[in-house]
């Protein structure tokens, strides 16, 4: 992880916070930094988290009031869930929600779409 730093846009993905997002505030160690934003302040392992392409001007000693306001002034949220790997998070946890029966139809236009493109592949 070479372009760790300060102020660097990570997204959770393991743990009770997985799909969200966070800033990192401070670098504790080599295996653990401190992040907050829409997943909350915490100390997590570096090895659950990924970096993003997106960054915010953040001074090392922040405040957890000022995080959340950088994230409103820049439109962090919106910027992430525009995202390939973001809509993909939405996506999951929409699928997440199905009942029964939706599940079912999603099943059965799976199978319709594939055999639509197996078909398509013949021609």
């Amino acid at each position: 992880m070479n372009n760790l730093g300060i102020g660097k846009v990570v997204s959770i993905v393991y743990g009770s916070s997985e799909g969200k997002i966070g800033v990192i505030i401070d670098i504790l160690d080599e295996k653990r930094c401190l992040i907050d934003g829409p997943c909350g302040r915490q100390i997590i392992n570096l090895k659950r988290i990924e970096l993003t392409n997106l960054k915010l001007q953040v001074k090392k000693k922040i405040s957890s009031n000022e995080v959340h306001q950088k994230f409103l002034q820049n439109n962090i949220l919106k910027t992430w869930y525009n995202s390939t790997k973001g809509k993909k998070i939405l996506k999951n946890e929409m699928k997440l929600k199905f009942s029964d029966f939706e599940n079912f139809k999603f099943m059965i236009g799976k199978k319709y779409f594939s055999k639509l493109a197996h078909i398509r592949k013949k021609k």
